[in-house]
């Protein structure tokens, strides 16, 4: 036992020995007695009151920040915000893209201590999933009626068959008619009720009025992808067979513009001119690859004008694809295409860029317009849970469907 005790207290007194006897190995203190901090941001407004998710600019004013952007980071429940512009009592942010009624706010500036804060900002989704399909639906072409309803082709392992379902305003769906092919690549509606649409064969067909089948309408000089309606309800398509056909109410069809080695995968009827976009495969080094044209509609004649290229779409993004076009009111046209932000716009004033850059993402097959700010559209994508239909919220109206009106 006592030796034990002596053991003990050798071991102890070696302790001391070394506590005592070694320097202070700790780190420099890195506390600065003479550093100055800015003083404290505060925030005191935020407007909109509520405002589109990753879309819309918000003000925010306050105090003591920067009039250096570079200074400032703004965040939503922690995500980060895209700050466009600040002064000293004025910052604006594009917001990041989620959704919420009880987002906090926080504002940073660099060398303050402490976040300024906002609680309970709303921000509210510019597009949301639409018609409850899932990655089961492996859905194409869309039409909207005036009503509102939307009509949507499928192949859906729920019914077993190829059909087209109609999606009401209160968001019932229900079969409306059973194809004769798989799925349609496009439609459009009609007068008198009919859809019309195509799937890239020589055929144009329509869905009859009150839906449960549908018929030939049409024979065509080559394969169609895409089809539009003129103010005179003639049907502009064309597709795989390089060239645009004209076909009538009475059902003739003849081609009225060549466009040599070039796949069409969409038309659209704007202010007297028919807009193209497609593909060129031919051997002229000097052609535009990807890209969209624009021919003009002369009245009485047996072919369109001259063609004028509009967007040389391939130069921007090599490799891609457009494979829809919207156009507003006002004139802009919207390109949807499988790029990295989905849709794009072609802005009157000849500006080019994305529609809502890092909402939508790729791969939007096919949109069409209702009949007040909403486009509805098909997302196609390799990855299943992307696969949807949506309802996007373009903020303006269409230009007239003449098939529709």
């Amino acid at each position: 036992m006592l030796k034990d005790l002596v053991k003990i207290f050798l071991l102890f007194s070696v302790f001391l020995f070394s506590f005592w006897g070694c320097e202070n190995d700790y780190p420099e203190s890195i506390y600065n007695p003479d550093e100055t901090f800015k003083p404290n941001p505060a925030i005191n407004s935020v407007l909109p009151d509520v405002a589109f998710a990753g879309v819309d600019t918000l003000d925010i004013t306050g105090t003591n920040f920067s009039a250096d952007p570079s200074e400032i980071e703004v965040f939503f429940n922690g995500e980060k915000g895209e700050v466009v512009s600040s002064t000293t009592n004025l910052v604006r942010v594009i917001p990041a893209n989620i959704i919420g009624d009880s987002i906090k706010i926080q504002l940073r500036v660099a060398g303050a201590l402490a976040f300024a804060e906002f609680d309970s900002y709303k921000l509210e989704p510019i597009m949301i999933e639409y018609g409850l399909f899932d990655q089961f639906d492996d859905a194409q072409g869309l039409a909207v009626d005036q009503d509102e309803n939307v009509y949507v082709s499928l192949f859906t392992s729920s019914f077993g068959k190829k059909l087209i379902q109609k999606i009401t305003t209160d968001l019932k769906r229900d079969y409306f008619a059973t194809i004769l092919v798989d799925k349609t690549t496009q439609m459009k509606m009609g007068p008198d009720g009919y859809i019309y649409y195509v799937y890239g064969i020589q055929y144009m067909l329509r869905v009859l009025p009150n839906g449960g089948k549908d018929e030939i309408f049409a024979i065509l000089p080559g394969k169609a992808f895409d089809l539009d309606f003129d103010e005179n309800l003639n049907i502009y398509s064309g597709g795989g067979g390089n060239a645009i056909y004209k076909t009538t109410q009475d059902k003739q069809t003849t081609i009225v513009k060549q466009y040599t080695d070039t796949f069409i995968r969409a038309v659209r009827v704007y202010d007297g001119f028919l807009y193209v976009a497609g593909t060129y495969s031919g051997g002229d080094a000097s052609h535009v690859i990807e890209g969209v044209w624009r021919n003009q509609i002369i009245e009485g004649a047996d072919s369109l004008g001259d063609t004028e290229l509009v967007l040389d779409f391939g130069s921007i993004f090599v490799g891609k694809q457009i494979l829809s076009i919207g156009i507003s009111e006002d004139g802009n046209i919207y390109l949807g295409t499988n790029a990295d932000e989905g849709i794009y716009v072609i802005k009157n004033n000849g500006s080019f860029g994305a529609l809502y850059p890092g909402v939508l993402g790729p791969d939007i097959y096919a949109f069409t317009w209702g009949n007040e700010d909403f486009i509805y559209v098909t997302r196609k994508s390799l990855i299943n849970d992307n696969k949807r239909i949506l309802r996007i919220n373009m903020r303006k109206r269409t230009a007239p469907y003449y098939g529709r009106i």
